[in-house]
């Protein structure tokens, strides 16, 4: 685990940079250019339903289905296909809740009060939509759920891992958000799902 942490520590590290990066030199310009070159066509409306597959009201509701599926069909949590389904939502909740929990402390500005407002930056402590920029919370849980299933199914990760680029990305063309919070949402998926598993796997020994 000592290993592990320090891993985490380094591309932390790494992210903070590249996020830092991102703020001051990038996000507003590629933005503002998308804003002015792409809204309204194919592009925009493509990236529209792509989000769309990591809409929260939706992945709620099909978490709390998949709950109340393993504590209808095996509460004892025995079969092999419990144990991963029940290791994908440890996944995505932990993800959600860290998430939800930045993006109230954070209250960074989503693209939309810059075009309007001309407003950039952080507003700490804030739940408004428009103040909960950072990191973003379809990216957490594009990047959760695809990578827990690329350690369940490996020969399938880069299928998985290129899912989840393509909807975080979806979310900057569609300028709900900047490209560090699609950096910063995607890290707290993949470090969740890495944790969870060395849980699990390397501390527990649990077979999933």
């Amino acid at each position: 685990m000592k290993k592990s942490l320090k891993k985490t520590l380094i591309i932390t590290f790494i992210m903070v940079v590249l996020y830092i990066i991102l703020f001051y030199f990038f996000d507003k310009s590629i933005d503002l250019w998308i804003h002015e070159n792409l809204s309204g066509t194919l592009i925009a409306s493509v990236g529209k339903y792509l989000s769309f597959l990591a809409n929260p009201h939706y992945n709620m509701l099909v978490m709390f289905f998949c709950f109340g599926y393993i504590f209808v069909v095996d509460p004892s949590i025995e079969k092999a296909s419990t144990k991963k389904l029940l290791y994908v939502l440890i996944v995505v909740s932990i993800a959600i809740i860290i998430g939800s929990a930045l993006k109230y402390l954070l209250g960074r500005y989503r693209p939309v009060m810059l075009f309007d407002h001309n407003l950039y930056g952080f507003h700490f402590f804030a739940a408004e939509w428009a103040l909960n920029s950072t990191p973003s919370g379809h990216t957490i849980r594009a990047f959760s759920f695809f990578t827990a299933l690329s350690f369940l199914f490996r020969q399938y990760k880069i299928i998985f891992i290129s899912i989840a680029i393509v909807i975080g990305l979806s979310r900057v063309v569609v300028t709900a958000h900047y490209p560090s919070d699609i950096l910063f949402g995607a890290f707290i998926g993949i470090m969740v799902a890495i944790w969870v598993y060395n849980y699990f796997i390397k501390v527990h020994s649990i077979k999933i």
